[in-house]
């Protein structure tokens, strides 16, 4: 219960950080949510202003929005009329996150398999096309290759469609875009761990016994060789969620990512607010859930010191 605590209270200060940083360095870059409507007249601007609280001092913003989160209530759009920020997440989150728990799906089922491959055939040609693979992913940005996949399998093979969320098939192009890099991520660490692994006594001792190396493998290997995958998956999940953004917008999916890219373009502030806030607090938890399955994965890895054990 204390380690629990003690994860809970790291993550809410470090929530409070993400939000402090974010509320001032947002009104800290140059230009407002009102500077497109320059021709208005004054008055019109002042009752705006007023509206939202712009016209009051930072500080009192940031306490008052800082009050509101504590409500749950994340604001009402600036540039959408009518738009609640709460109502934008019910809205486009199910889309993000099924287009993010495929891609993390089909990353750590590909990233494994893969990893598991060269191990076992290491310094051999397939081991060379994995290297191969796992350079490609780490090298191409998502975004770079969301334009190539549309550019030669939608528009040149005409094999899937190039954009939208019409059905299953519109969600193979920005699932391997999103994948690809997390995919090559963890081959990598797979296969660095596989190798070290077959090489431990206990695998050793298995295969004297006579073992079949599929069950070796599946049995004694795998489950130390993925424990890397495990820490990779928080910092994973934010790099799916993060490059779903620019991923989401350019293949026009009705997600999260066209919300925040159209809020950064806007200046609406409460909705760059209300997303970064939710964001965060859904990589900290992942993060949180990550740290606590390690511990109960791994029996290297103890919670409570050895006095009290």
């Amino acid at each position: 219960m204390r380690y629990l605590v003690n994860k809970l209270g790291s993550a809410a200060i470090t929530l409070l950080v993400i939000i402090t940083l974010t509320f001032f360095l947002m009104h800290a870059i140059p230009g407002g949510p009102f500077d497109s409507a320059k021709k208005l007249p004054d008055s019109i601007m002042q009752n705006l202003n007023a509206r939202y609280n712009l016209d009051d001092p930072l500080w009192r913003q940031y306490l008052a929005y800082l009050k509101n989160i504590a409500k749950g209530d994340l604001g009402v759009s600036i540039k959408y009329e009518g738009k609640t920020v709460n109502q934008i997440i019910r809205e486009g989150f199910p889309v993000s996150a099924l287009l993010g728990g495929i891609a993390i799906t089909a990353a750590v089922f590909s990233g494994v398999l893969l990893g598991v491959v060269a191990a076992l055939n290491r310094n051999r040609w397939l081991d060379y096309l994995v290297s191969l693979f796992v350079t490609g992913g780490t090298s191409i940005p998502s975004f770079v290759l969301s334009g190539l996949l549309i550019y030669f399998i939608a528009i040149k093979l005409m094999w899937l469609p190039p954009a939208f969320w019409e059905g299953p098939e519109s969600a193979v192009l920005p699932v391997l875009a999103l994948a690809w890099l997390p995919a090559a991520t963890i081959a990598r660490l797979v296969r660095s761990s596989m190798i070290e692994v077959l090489s431990q006594d206990y695998i050793k001792t298995a295969r004297a016994k006579g073992l079949v190396m599929k069950t070796v493998v599946v049995r004694h290997a795998l489950p130390n060789s993925i424990l890397p995958v495990l820490t990779y998956l928080g910092p994973a999940a934010a790099l799916i969620l993060t490059g779903s953004f620019v991923v989401e917008s350019i293949f026009t999916i009705p997600g999260l990512g066209k919300w925040f890219v159209m809020s950064v373009f806007n200046r609406d502030y409460t909705v760059i607010m209300g997303l970064t806030v939710f964001y965060g607090a859904l990589l900290i938890l992942m993060n949180t859930l990550v740290d606590i399955a390690y511990t109960l994965l791994d029996p290297r890895i103890r919670i409570f010191p050895a006095e009290e054990r």
